[in-house]
């Protein structure tokens, strides 16, 4: 019984069952069309037999335009004939439009192309085509030079067609006049700013504008007409009358005329700039905005005016005041006295009607006090914008203006916060903060938003403070600030250097309560690391620049603590002359420096082959400490160490005798495939993570980088059974770019280089064995090149990250299996391409992310090449069963093209642009919740 149980489960676990494989689906994809698809599409027109079909072949061919130079009279022609035979409008005007698209292929005849289109238009009657074919002759137009006659042509076609009776017609041909300018186009065009139609009105009137921005210069007796449209029913004709009662108002702004109902006189800048003030009390956001825009623009306006529009109350009646000596003047010489017998017969004989002899419109009262409460964020930033731009010139209105500017740090919207906080900063100069006004500003420093911090940091430190009470209050309102968002803190030190730099005279009475100095006892020292008492050392320390008797008040500790404070921040602690500071030794200069780096490259070459490398070995800790003390030189020093250290990792490889042999299984097989990867990663580095090198730096670069790819290229062929096909390919192909480099900018190669283009040359098998058997005696008598000098303006391209803080004893905690988002802040020097940034997330089992920053999120500074990454790592993973580390780093990812080699030992694809960020980590199981 029991074999045979036994004999039942084998012949059940030896069954072997055939299925037949399906067959592979195979998917067809289409092929792309070509040029002769094109014209085939062309041809089969002319068989069309509905126009519905026509219209359908159109449509193709204007998706695959693509037509050989010398088909496109021919396709033209049969387009023409096409167009004379059918009887659709819509046909019609497509077959127009692609003219117009065909007109700008390379090698088309536009001339031909408008000589067809002014022939077929003529014979046609529908509105469409006849709009269509104007607007393919503008844009074709625009191809054709200024003397040709064909202008003309077209600008008088325009100019037949501006009697049509459709408004879409009209509005092309007034474009034509616009932009060809050809004749008396002002006289031309202004007769149409009375049309029925509120389309050409429009459009007449931004013609006007273009052809006043174009040089013809409107005359002032149209100001009249562009002030009668600012009451259209129709929002676009008052939104384009603005731009022209703007532009009249601008180019004669000195120009007097007569107020309505009234014998007074008013420059013609003063009542264009009242005229816009009304728009802001328009229905129409548009017709605001605009209104709000141009008000910006009129820096001429008289100052009484501009206050005018801070108040919504009319001042006086905006009557004009006439002094006592006037006013007796006139009971003189008209003879009329009173006598007293009458009642009130001395009374003005007319009564005076306030809307009737205001001199400026009553809507200018309070316009920007109306433009800054408006409902919409276009009309609110525009208005900032305009009292930013005015206040520039106007430094009575900047006082005036300040409080409303204060208000909008409380708007409901970032981006007007911003804009006002930088409109302020820009207005620094003529403004002085007071306590009520500071209450405000530092309000706006509780506001989550880091641009809105940020912002209001360089506002602090461009504005003047009016009191000691006002800088003891920014002090303290910064130091709370720094305490909730600690991620501010280099934002808050340049803050305060400039505020101390600006008000030192202030500064001196609160030394003693700032630095927490006591007449009589001994008061603890602070902590030097604790960034709040950095805080106020930088704000004292530059105070002391400009206050000599402020260096008398600081206590041994505050002299040890500027002594570390000058070296570990020299851009925010400035030079103090202190008498007890004779021992301390002031940061080297950069002259200084870059005369000891040149030093140090110069003892390379001095000595000799046996000596050399010991030199070599004492030099690269010297540049390393000289790029650390000094950053100015910090670029050549960081370009020469990592190039003498590439020659290093060489002259190891090439010392080794068995470094081209088959021992690919033994430990020294596996210490030079190290030792080559790592060559290549350096001299990837060499490439890619450096900024202003001039043509011989990169010359260098390019044959030292062949060199490595020659030694790389001979190993896998000799040491290896690797295929060295595509590393063959790619070194040929290396080979070329950088003989064509060399030559291109007359740089004679080195011999090792001057050898391979040689032997390349007189090679006719480019296999990777005949290859590797020419490099190969090349390498074995290379010598070692002296690093080339770069300039001082050479920078590594670097990052600085910061993140939040964590411990194993206090770990950022989140749900397993869901995102957690780590917000970072990290400044990146030298960085070319920034499309090429990468966010590296690394995790305790080895796993990496590398995510794209958004691109948002990547802003440049002030620097070229220089940008902050403000944004969020996410990070997910499941649970772990206690606290453990996350990396999080800055790369930049390669090209493929130049890691041709990575498949053999797994080169990263991304250099590190910084020390990685370390967070602890603790992922929680999810919850289950009771069914």
């Amino acid at each position: 019984m029991t074999a045979l149980l036994k004999k039942r489960a084998l012949a059940e676990y030896t069954q072997v069952l055939e299925t037949t494989p399906k067959p592979i689906k195979k998917l067809k994809v289409p092929k792309k069309l070509t040029q002769a698809s094109a014209s085939v599409y062309v041809s089969l027109l002319e068989t069309s037999k509905t126009s519905n079909d026509a219209l359908q072949l159109l449509l193709r061919i204007s998706d695959t335009l693509q037509f050989k130079e010398e088909d496109i009279p021919t396709i033209v022609k049969k387009l023409a004939d096409h167009f004379n035979q059918q009887n659709e409008s819509a046909v019609r005007v497509k077959i127009l439009s692609l003219f117009c698209n065909i007109g700008a292929l390379p090698g088309a005849d536009a001339v031909y192309i408008i000589d067809h289109t002014m022939k077929l238009i003529k014979r046609d009657t529908s509105h469409k085509v006849i709009a269509q074919g104007l607007l393919t002759m503008l844009k074709l137009s625009e191809n054709l030079s200024s003397a040709d006659t064909l202008l003309v042509k077209i600008y008088n076609i325009a100019k037949i067609y501006l009697k049509d009776t459709n408004h879409w017609v009209k509005r092309i041909c007034l474009r034509i006049i616009g932009h060809l300018r050809l004749g008396d186009n002002v006289r031309v065009v202004s007769d149409y700013i009375h049309s029925q139609d509120a389309r050409v009105r429009s459009a007449a009137l931004d013609t006007l504008v273009l052809l006043h921005e174009n040089g013809e210069k409107l005359d002032v007796s149209m100001y009249g007409d562009a002030c009668e449209a600012l009451n259209d029913d129709y929002e676009i004709v008052r939104a384009a009358a603005l731009k022209i009662v703007c532009l009249i108002g601008n180019t004669y702004p000195e120009k007097l005329m007569k107020v309505a109902k009234s014998n007074e006189e008013i420059r013609l800048i003063d009542d264009a700039f009242g005229k816009i003030c009304q728009a802001v009390n328009d229905l129409c956001m548009q017709v605001r905005h605009r209104a709000m825009q141009l008000l910006g623009t009129m820096v001429d306006v008289c100052p009484s005016f501009l206050n005018q529009t801070l108040d919504k109350k009319l001042m006086s009646n905006m009557r004009k005041k006439k002094s006592l000596h006037e006013r007796s003047s006139e009971i003189v010489t008209s003879g009329e006295w009173s006598t007293g017998k009458k009642w009130a017969d001395d009374a003005p004989k007319e009564l005076l009607n306030k809307d009737e002899i205001n001199v400026v419109s009553s809507g200018a009262c309070g316009a920007f006090v109306h433009g800054l409460e408006d409902e919409f964020m276009e009309v609110r930033s525009a208005s900032v914008d305009a009292l930013c731009n005015l206040a520039l010139h106007h430094p009575e209105f900047a006082v005036l203006s300040l409080d409303f500017l204060v208000d909008m740090f409380n708007d409901e919207i970032e981006a007007v916060r911003i804009k006002a906080i930088d409109s302020l900063t820009s207005m620094s100069r003529h403004i002085l903060l007071r306590e009520h006004q500071l209450e405000t500003v530092l309000g706006a420093l509780e506001d989550f938003s880091i641009d809105v911090r940020e912002g209001l940091h360089r506002m602090l430190a461009a504005c003047h403070l009016s009191t000691k009470d006002c800088l003891q209050m920014c002090v303290e309102k910064l130091l709370e600030n720094l305490k909730k968002y600690p991620q501010d803190k280099k934002s808050t030190w340049k803050c305060v250097k400039e505020i101390g730099s600006k008000h030192s005279e202030i500064t001196l009475p609160l030394v003693p309560q700032l630095l927490s100095i006591h007449p009589f006892f001994d008061t603890p020292e602070p902590d030097v690391e604790d960034p709040h008492y950095i805080t106020l050392l930088i704000l004292v320390f530059n105070a002391a620049r400009h206050c000599p008797t402020m260096l008398q008040l600081f206590e041994e500790h505050t002299i040890k603590h500027y002594s570390y404070l000058r070296v570990t921040l020299p851009s925010l602690v400035p030079p103090l002359k202190l008498a007890e500071t004779a021992e301390f030794v002031e940061p080297t200069t950069t002259e200084a420096g870059a005369q000891l780096l040149w030093r140090l490259v110069d003892n390379l070459s001095g000595c000799g082959a046996r000596v050399q490398e010991e030199v070599i070995h004492r030099c690269l800790p010297q540049l390393a400490r000289l790029a650390q003390i000094d950053s100015a030189i910090a670029g050549p020093a960081q370009f020469i160490s990592l190039f003498i250290s590439c020659q290093m990792s060489l002259g190891k490889i090439l010392n080794d005798s068995l470094w081209c042999c088959n021992v690919s299984t033994t430990i020294q097989g596996n210490t030079v495939k190290h030792n080559i990867a790592q060559l290549l990663t350096l001299c990837l580095k060499l490439q890619y993570l450096f900024v202003g090198l001039e043509k011989v730096e990169m010359a260098a670069v390019k044959q030292f980088q062949l060199k490595a790819l020659a030694l790389h290229l001979v190993y896998i062929v000799r040491a290896s059974n690797l295929s060295a096909l595509a590393l063959c390919e790619h070194f040929l192909n290396k080979v070329e770019l950088t003989q064509r480099y060399l030559m291109e900018h007359q740089i004679l190669p080195d011999e090792f280089c001057k050898g391979v283009f040689d032997a390349m040359d007189s090679l006719d098998d480019t296999k990777p064995g005949a290859v590797a058997r020419c490099l190969l005696p090349l390498l074995t008598t290379a010598v070692r090149i002296q690093p080339p000098k770069p300039s001082i303006n050479v920078r590594m391209c670097r990052a600085v990250l910061t993140g939040p803080c964590s411990s194993p004893d206090a770990p950022i905690k989140f749900t397993a299996g869901l995102v957690m988002a780590i917000p970072i802040d990290a400044e990146i020097f030298g960085l070319q391409d920034p499309s090429s940034l990468r966010i590296r997330i690394h995790y305790p089992d080895h796993q990496i992310h590398n995510c794209v920053p958004s691109a948002n999120h990547l802003r440049a500074t002030g620097n070229e090449a220089d940008y902050r990454l403000l944004t969020k790592a996410l990070v997910s993973h499941g649970v772990w069963t206690e606290a453990c580390y996350v990396e999080i780093s800055l790369c930049i990812e390669l090209s493929d093209c130049e890691l041709a080699h990575r498949s053999h030992y797994g080169i990263d694809t991304y250099l590190e642009l910084c020390k990685p960020l370390r967070l602890h980590v603790v992922p929680k199981p999810v919850k289950r919740g009771i069914v």
